[in-house]
Formats: C-alpha cells, structure tokens, sequence
C-alpha cells in the first residue's frame, strides 16, 4: 500500500496510519544535517526535494540558511500540508504557473524572509521538461522507497529524472531504507553516479551521497 497514491492521500486527509499535519519519515534533521551541510555547503545552491510528504524538513533548511528550495509531491494534499507547515512561520504568496514552471496545477510558493520555496504537485517519474540541468542538489526522504514499492520499473524511470533535472557534478542525498542493495547498485550505476557515501551500514535507514558523473 505504500506505493499507491490512494494511501497516501488519504494519510495527508487525516485519515491514514500516520499524522497528517507533520511527520518525519525514518528520523528527524538531527540526524542527517551533518552530511547536508558537509555536501551542500553553498546556501545558495538550488535544492530539490521530491515527495516532500508532510516531512518539516523544508523548515530545517530554511532555519539552516538554505535559500532557494523547490519541493514536489504527487499528492496535492501533501503540497497543501507543506503550505500550512510554512504558514505558521513565514508569509506566504500563492504564485502562477510560469513562476515554477508547467505542469499539472498546484503551484504554490512561500515568499519568507529567508528566501523562496516553491511548492509543485508533481510525479517524479516525470517531473518539468523545463528542469533539465536545473538542481545543485537533490534531497530525497523516503520518496524512492514508496516508489520503489510501486513497481512497474518506477524507481528506474526517477532515477534516470533525477540524472536530467541534476545539473553536471550535481549532489543526490538519499535517506532510504527498502530499496534492496543490489537495486541501488543498479540503478545508480558507474556510469552515471559517482558514490561519495555508501550508508548501506547506517542504522535505521541509510544515508547515501552520489554525485552525478553525466557531461
């Protein structure tokens, strides 16, 4: 059930197996800031975080200096949790389409004083045509376990996403603990990805940290 979309919207209508308002998945900031830090040190780098969910870690950044972060759920009851989220801390404009770009509606920003969020009801399996070679860096939660979960070749059609919208020697940091070793090997092979951290021995879920190789 993890791999449905159903689950999941019903999980951020209230009516799932986890609370609605704020969850974190797997553990909280304290346990993975240090490696953000240490492989995204520029506050400015352009951040992308699919399958947000209800996780606070939007605020973790934005606390942190992180400036310039863009998050995407194919849930449009996640992108509307993340919104509430925000709201209590920062003011908040809702922005049109060509501000974050085309697709399937649901575009929300957060204009705060520590920068801007941008919110998109997005799949990443097939996320904007327009975000080749867009991200710095890209910080995934969970998001490739749920979809790893729903088959049908999905975690191969985001990973390959994932290597379009990261810029050239861009950063992924993965927190994942279901996606099977020798899966991950595969799909983040040689070719594509440089490994900067294997947390395949990490507790709880791992930590892993790749760099994307493509020219």
């Amino acid at each position: 059930v993890f791999g449905t979309k159903e689950y999941w919207d019903e999980l951020y209508l209230g009516r799932g197996d986890f609370p609605a308002e704020e969850y974190t998945w797997y553990f909280g900031w304290e346990g993975y800031q240090s490696l953000v830090q240490q492989y995204v040190s520029n506050r400015q780098a352009c951040i992308l975080l699919p399958g947000i969910g209800n996780d606070p870690i939007l605020l973790d950044l934005l606390q942190k200096g992180y400036h310039n972060l863009t998050a995407t759920d194919y849930s449009e009851y996640a992108i509307d949790r993340q919104k509430d989220l925000l709201s209590y801390h920062y003011s908040w404009d809702d922005l049109d389409g060509d501000d974050v770009g085309s697709g399937n509606g649901n575009n929300k920003g957060a204009i705060t004083t520590d920068g801007r969020v941008q919110l998109k009801c997005m799949d990443a399996r097939k996320m904007d045509e327009t975000w080749t070679n867009r991200f710095d860096a890209v910080l995934e939660k969970g998001a490739l376990d749920a979809i790893y979960l729903s088959g049908d070749g999905n975690l191969e059609a985001t990973v390959q996403e994932l290597v379009r919208v990261l810029k050239p020697g861009g950063t992924l940091i993965s927190v994942s603990g279901v996606v099977p070793e020798e899966l991950r090997r595969q799909v983040f092979a040689n070719d594509s990805w440089e490994w900067l951290r294997d947390g395949s021995k990490d507790l709880k879920a791992g930590c892993f940290v790749l760099k994307n190789t493509k020219l």
